[in-house]
C-alpha cells in the first residue's frame, strides 16, 4: 500500500515540473515580444531616420492640429481646416536638374526662382552656384502651402516635371472673420521665422527629436496663441516610405498618426465680446462727427475690460481698432506692416499707439496723441478716498469749504474743478458725486503736511494692493504695470505736488486690466483676484485637463467700514446730482462708478483729454466691474461711460437673466 503511493507522489512531481517549464517559456515568449515592440515603437527611430538618409526612404513629419480655442460657452473661437501643402523631397537628380525644377516650380507657383531655391535647399542659387544648406537632404522641405486646385493637379499629374514635389494635406490656423478679441487670442506664424525673434523658441530651436520643431509648424507669437503654446501644440507623427526616382512614395513602410493639441475654453463671452466691439466702432464715430460740446474729433481708439468681481473672469476684453488675424495666413508685406502698428498691441495691458492710419504722415502723426497707458483722472479718487480714511486723514463726514480754486502751496497754480465749478460745503460722499479735485487735493495736502514722504510711501503700498502700478497676473505676454510719474515727481521736485496731483489721478499712468483690477478689488472688499482668461484645458475628447480656479492675489489691509463709505459715493455718481445720473437707467439695479477726465501735455500739441471711467454692478452685491479708457475722448461720462454702460447691459442680459 505504501510503494504506490510513493510511485504517484513522484508522477505528481514530474507534471507539475513540466507545466513549470511550459508556463516559464510561454512567460519568455510575452516577454521577448513585448521588448520587441518596444524597440520598434521607442528604439527604431534611430534606424528609420538613418533609412531616410538613403536615396529611397523618406520621413515625412505629419503635423499635429492645434488645439482649437472656444469661448465660455462653448462656441468655436479659433479652428483648423486642412489644406494642401506642397513638399519637397530631395532626389538624386544633378544640379542642373534641381535647378530645372525649381524654375518649373516658380512659373507654377508664382514664386520667385531664389525663393523656391532656398526652399528647396538644395545647395544652389539661382545661378547654379553652390551654397551652404540649412537643413540635411533627407529633411522635407516645405515649398508652399494653400495650393490652389490647378497647382494641385499639375504637381500631382506630372510627377515627372516636378520630381521630388509631393502634395499632401496640412491643418493651419482657421481664425474668424469678425476680429473677434484678435489682440487677446494673438496669432501664429512659421516657426523658421518665430525662433529668430522670440527667446522662448530660439531655446526650442536647439532642441531635436520630440521636442523640436518644424520650421514650418505654425507657432503663437502673441495673445493667448503664445500664452498656451506648449498645451495648444500636439504632437507631430510622421510617415517613412519608400519613393521611387521621381521622389514619389510608392510605399509606406510605418505610419504615426498625430496627436492634436488640446483645447482651451476662454472666460470671454463671444455676444458680449462682438456686441462690445460693434457698440465701440459706431460710438467712436458718433463722437468725432457729432455737433456740440461733447464732439471728440480725435477719439479714434477705445479699450475696455469687464472683468467678473468674485472669480476675476474676463468677459469682455476690446483694444480698438483692431484687424484681420487671416493676414498671416499669407505673405505679410512691409505695406501690411505699417498698417498693423497701429492695430497688432493689446492696448488694455501695453501702450498702444493712436490709430494714424487716415493721416498722410501716420507717424509723425501717432505721435501728437497720447497712448492706451494713461492718467486714470478723477477714477482714482475712490482709491484716495479709502487711503485717507484708513490713515486717518479723513472721516465720512469731514467737511470742506470748497473754495473753487485751491491753493496748496505757495507760487503754485490752483487746484480747480471741472468747468471751474465751485461746490460749496462737501464731504466725502458729495466730494466723489461731484468728483470735486479740490477736496482730494486738501485731502492730500493734509496726508503729506502730517507725514513728509512717509505718505509717498504708503500711498504706493496702498494702491500695489489694488493692482495699480503693478502686473496684474493676466496670462499674456507684454503686459505693463503703468507708470509711477509721482515718484519721480516726489524725488526730483516735491513730495507735496506728487501727492496732490496723484490725488486726483494726474501724476500716474495705468492701463485698462489695471483700472479693471483695481474696480473690481474695490467692489470686493479689498480682495483682488487674478484675471482669468482660459477656463479649462480639455483633451480632444472634451475630458478636461486641468481647470483654471479663482485665485486669490492678495487682501487688501483697508479696514471694511471704509470701503462701505466709499462705495456709497461711488453709487451717488449715478443717481441724481452725479456726474454718471444719465447712465446705467434700463437696469433693474444700481450700480456704482466714477467718471474720470485726465489731461496730459502732448509735446509740440498741447494740453488733451482723455475720458475714464469705471464701475460695478450690482452695487448691492457685486458681479462685473468694467474700466474703459478712451485717449481724447475727452468728458468721462461722455465717451468711456457709454461703453461702460453697454458692457454692464449685455453682462446682465448674459450673466444673470
Amino acid at each position: 500500500m505504501i510503494k504506490p503511493r510513493k510511485r504517484n507522489v513522484r508522477h505528481g512531481e514530474l507534471t507539475f515540473q513540466r507545466l513549470y517549464v511550459l508556463w516559464l517559456i510561454v512567460f519568455l515568449l510575452f516577454v521577448a515580444l513585448i521588448l520587441r515592440l518596444s524597440w520598434v515603437q521607442l528604439g527604431g527611430g534611430e534606424k528609420y531616420r538613418r533609412l531616410a538618409e538613403e536615396n529611397n526612404f523618406k520621413q515625412i513629419p505629419v503635423v499635429a492640429p492645434r488645439g482649437e480655442i472656444f469661448d465660455t460657452k462653448g462656441k468655436l473661437l479659433v479652428g483648423n481646416e486642412s489644406l494642401f501643402t506642397a513638399v519637397y523631397l530631395e532626389t538624386d537628380e544633378t544640379d542642373e536638374e534641381k535647378l530645372a525644377t525649381a524654375k518649373k516650380l516658380s512659373k507654377l507657383l508664382d514664386i520667385p526662382v531664389e525663393e523656391v531655391l532656398e526652399k528647396m535647399d538644395v545647395g544652389l542659387n539661382k545661378k547654379g552656384e553652390p551654397v551652404p544648406r540649412k537643413q540635411p537632404p533627407y529633411y522635407p522641405k516645405k515649398i508652399k502651402d494653400r495650393l490652389s486646385e490647378k497647382e494641385v493637379v499639375q504637381l500631382s499629374e506630372h510627377p515627372s516635371d516636378y520630381k521630388g514635389m509631393n502634395v499632401f494635406l496640412e491643418p493651419l490656423r482657421k481664425y474668424r472673420e469678425d476680429s473677434f478679441a484678435v489682440q487677446t487670442i494673438g496669432y501664429v506664424r512659421p516657426f523658421a521665422g518665430a525662433k529668430t525673434s522670440l527667446e522662448k523658441y530660439k531655446k526650442a530651436a536647439a532642441k531635436t527629436g520630440d521636442g523640436g520643431y518644424l520650421d514650418w509648424e505654425q507657432v503663437g507669437m502673441d495673445g493667448i496663441e503664445y500664452s498656451f503654446q506648449d498645451h495648444l501644440r500636439g504632437r507631430h507623427g510622421y510617415k517613412l516610405v519608400r519613393v521611387n526616382s521621381t521622389g514619389k512614395p510608392v510605399e509606406v513602410i510605418k505610419d504615426v498618426k498625430p496627436r492634436p493639441g488640446d483645447n482651451l475654453v476662454l472666460s470671454l463671452d463671444e455676444k458680449m465680446q462682438l456686441e462690445t466691439e460693434d457698440f465701440v466702432e459706431k460710438h467712436l464715430r458718433r463722437l468725432r462727427n457729432q455737433a456740440g460740446n461733447d464732439r471728440a474729433p480725435n477719439a479714434r481708439n477705445a479699450y475696455a475690460v469687464a472683468m467678473e468681481v468674485k472669480t476675476g473672469k474676463i468677459r469682455t476684453m476690446v483694444s480698438y481698432p483692431d484687424y484681420d488675424p487671416n493676414i498671416w495666413n499669407g505673405t505679410v508685406t512691409s505695406k501690411d506692416y505699417q498698417q498693423l502698428i497701429y492695430t497688432i498691441r493689446n492696448g488694455t495691458i501695453m501702450e498702444a499707439p493712436y490709430d494714424a492710419r487716415h493721416s498722410q504722415d501716420p507717424e509723425k502723426e501717432s505721435q501728437r496723441h497720447p497712448f492706451s497707458v494713461l492718467p486714470p483722472g478723477s477714477t482714482f479718487k475712490p482709491m484716495m478716498a479709502l487711503m485717507a480714511l484708513n490713515e486717518g486723514i479723513i472721516h465720512p463726514y469731514t467737511g470742506f469749504q470748497d473754495p473753487g480754486s485751491y491753493y496748496y502751496a505757495r507760487a503754485t497754480p490752483p487746484v480747480r474743478n471741472s468747468g471751474n465749478h465751485h461746490y460749496g460745503r462737501l464731504n466725502l460722499n458729495r466730494a466723489l458725486q461731484k468728483s470735486a479735485n479740490t477736496f482730494f487735493a486738501w485731502t492730500a495736502n493734509r496726508w503729506y503736511r502730517q507725514e513728509g514722504e512717509k505718505s509717498v510711501k504708503r500711498y504706493r503700498e496702498y494702491t500695489h494692493q489694488f493692482g495699480l502700478g503693478v502686473p496684474t497676473g493676466v496670462p499674456l505676454k507684454g503686459e505693463q504695470d503703468g507708470t509711477e510719474d509721482y515718484l519721480s515727481m516726489s524725488g526730483n521736485f516735491s513730495g507735496l505736488g506728487a501727492m496732490v496731483l496723484g490725488s486726483y489721478g494726474q501724476a500716474q499712468r495705468y492701463s485698462a486690466m489695471q483700472l479693471a483690477q483695481y474696480t473690481a478689488t474695490l467692489a470686493n472688499d479689498g480682495r483682488r483676484m487674478k484675471p482669468l482668461l482660459t477656463e479649462a484645458i480639455q483633451d480632444q475628447n472634451g475630458k478636461v485637463i486641468k481647470e483654471f480656479k479663482p485665485e486669490v492675489l492678495n487682501r487688501s489691509k483697508i479696514a471694511p467700514q471704509h470701503f462701505q463709505t466709499v462705495k456709497r459715493g461711488m453709487i451717488s455718481v449715478t443717481q441724481p446730482g452725479g456726474t454718471a445720473s444719465h447712465l446705467f437707467k434700463k437696469l433693474p439695479f444700481q450700480v456704482a462708478a466714477k467718471t474720470g477726465t485726465s489731461e496730459q501735455d502732448i509735446p509740440g500739441r498741447g494740453r488733451v483729454e482723455n475720458s475714464v471711467f469705471v464701475a460695478y454692478a450690482p452695487a448691492d452685491d457685486p458681479e462685473i466691474a468694467v474700466a474703459v479708457i478712451v485717449p481724447e475722448g475727452g468728458y468721462g461720462g461722455v465717451a468711456a461711460g457709454p461703453i461702460a454702460e453697454k458692457m454692464v447691459e449685455l453682462y446682465q442680459r448674459e450673466f444673470m437673466e
